[in-house]
């Protein structure tokens, strides 16, 4: 946008803004600015709840299963609609299981506590209509589970891996043919986070064990072998009940934002993970670790992204049981700058805080939060109690309310901007000619560079089949340019419409086409091994995915 044109909006703003009052009370700590959020208190529940899933869904805000008062398992759900809930039955309750929302706007919940106090795991599925309000059963799990999560694909397979006191693997759902078993996991996880990095292929990690021990830096791969993350040495992720969906922070095609924390400090940060990349997004200033009164808050929340606005949200809450929003503004990351902080806080204490698994986003862009289990830093330190839960639900708005009071002065005010604005247009139309050519330079320099890039990308991997490598990194890509990580993530993933993985594995299919064309006698595994994958396994799941053949049926179309 032009700068004059952006100065016109603003004159604009100005002038409206006059006749809506003053904007949220700012606190300042520590060269922090903290805005003040609206809030406001919905009708109740029916009933109190915790452990459960709040979602939006075809616009409606959801609440499914969980628990209630003394513990004891909650077999309904409720979806908010005219000003009021209305409670249904539900199969199950999935007091910490499991919830994704699938292709078709629908949502699967399964496994969950067997017993009440949160006691055993379940095998149970059903799936959520919005349309109909209703349940329908999808099979049992391959193995029960409890604080498990869940990924789901395009096609509508959907990922599951994680539990808690039980042994752990990885197991798959297909429509109409319910779960199978895929892979054992190297190493028994609790509340993974599930990612997917290509059409095909997922990657699984998380810090916490299946008995809440802290666990060590390895990834699973959905197909493929195991590898080890260095981040994770420094960085603990987050554990949370049941990152739901992960498109839910995704911020671009296999590009995710993960709440993590340094493990010699506690200092909160985001983990930026594109395709099988780690590295620490880049912030203005650090995500702050106090509130109002000079009290700490604990960020322990999931990220939910906006990729439409381009921002993140992190939620918080200090002693005194005020509510923090962290919006991340991640955009200039994208053209290798840092993301910048907007802060917010609420001073209405909630009657009975709440946490786990239990706010979204609206449509509209409140966040809501609805029940949940108590939380008192001031007396529950080390967590939450599992025996109370809520039926408050509050809505929060980071962007003030119009309250229509105007004064003359302020249109006095106003209509002076406005005079002093158009002089300065006046000037910046003369001058307009010259720096629109000197802006589509400067664009066209820049495309270039990154047209340049793309180029030498391509031919560095081409001539040195750097794909025949079974642990390629985009590090590797970006030493042998003498430039960084990032910047090449961001020309794989914007220029060339592709994660990393992708694209390298592309370059495998590719040559493992030329062996078996020149070489019929190699065996599968000798073709995956010679093409860089890292079994026989990985390469026949690739191959399938980017031809729609097997290599059996492959070599035999070629023949005919």
């Amino acid at each position: 946008m032009k700068l004059w044109k952006a100065f016109a909006i603003s004159l604009l703003l100005a002038a409206c803004s006059t006749n809506k009052g003053s904007g949220p009370a700012a606190v300042e700590v520590d060269g922090v600015v903290f805005q003040k959020m609206e809030v406001e208190k919905l009708p109740e529940l029916n009933h109190n709840r915790g452990g459960h899933f709040t979602v939006c869904l075809n616009g409606e805000l959801t609440v499914f299963g969980g628990h209630t008062d003394g513990f004891v398992l909650d077999r309904t759900a409720e979806y908010f609609k005219d000003g009021k809930w209305t409670e249904i039955p539900m199969l199950y309750p999935h007091d910490f299981g499991f919830a994704v929302k699938l292709p078709d706007g629908k949502m699967m919940l399964g496994g969950g506590a067997a017993e009440n106090f949160g006691i055993g795991q379940s095998w149970g599925v059903e799936i959520y209509d919005p349309e109909t309000h209703s349940f329908t059963p999808a099979g049992i799990l391959e193995r029960k589970r409890t604080g498990a999560s869940a990924m789901a694909f395009k096609d509508g397979r959907v990922i599951i891996s994680g539990n808690w006191y039980h042994d752990d693997d990885i197991e798959e759902y297909l429509p109409g043919k319910g779960f199978s078993f895929v892979k054992p996991v190297a190493v028994q996880r609790n509340l993974p986070s599930i990612l997917q990095t290509d059409s095909s292929q997922a990657i699984i990690f998380s810090s916490k064990g299946v008995r809440g021990d802290t666990i060590g830096i390895t990834v699973d791969r959905l197909y493929g072998e195991p590898f080890e993350e260095p981040l994770l040495e420094e960085w603990k992720v987050l554990s949370i009940y049941n990152p739901s969906n992960s498109s839910d922070y995704s911020i671009g095609d296999y590009t995710y934002l993960i709440h993590v924390i340094r493990k010699a400090d506690g200092q909160d940060a985001i983990m930026k993970v594109a395709g099988e990349h780690f590295s620490l997004l880049e912030t203005e200033k650090p995500i702050p670790l106090q509130g109002l009164d000079g009290l700490k808050i604990t960020w322990g929340l999931k990220i939910k992204v906006n990729r439409k606005k381009r921002t993140a949200v992190m939620m918080g809450v200090d002693e005194k049981s005020r509510f923090y929003v962290a919006q991340i503004n991640y955009d200039a990351t994208l053209d290798g700058g840092k993301a910048s902080l907007n802060l917010y806080y609420s001073d209405i204490p909630m009657e009975t805080p709440v946490v786990d698994e239990c706010w979204d986003i609206m449509d509209d862009g409140r966040i809501i939060f609805a029940g949940g289990n108590s939380l008192d830093l001031r007396t529950q330190p080390a967590g939450q109690d599992n025996f109370k839960t809520a039926s408050n639900v509050y809505a929060f708005s980071t962007q003030p309310k119009a309250n229509g009071t105007s004064t003359p002065w302020l249109w006095f005010g106003s209509g002076f901007i406005v005079v002093v604005g158009c002089i300065f247009l006046a000037y910046r139309l003369m001058r307009n000619k010259s720096r629109e050519e000197e802006e589509a330079d400067t664009s066209e320099a820049a495309k270039k560079s990154k047209q340049e890039l793309q180029e030498q990308i391509s031919k560095l991997i081409e001539e040195k089949e750097l794909f025949r490598k079974k642990d390629i990194r985009i590090s590797d890509i970006a030493s042998e340019l003498a430039t960084n990580r990032t910047y090449i993530s961001l020309i794989v993933n914007s220029s060339l419409g592709t994660s990393f993985s992708d694209l390298i594995n592309t370059y495998r299919i590719e040559y493992a086409q030329k062996l078996m064309t020149e070489h019929p006698e190699m065996s599968h595994t000798e073709v995956a091994e010679e093409s860089g994958f890292s079994s026989r396994t990985s390469f026949l799941r690739t191959f399938k995915s980017k031809t729609g053949q097997s290599p059996t049926e492959w070599k035999q179309s070629r023949t005919v």
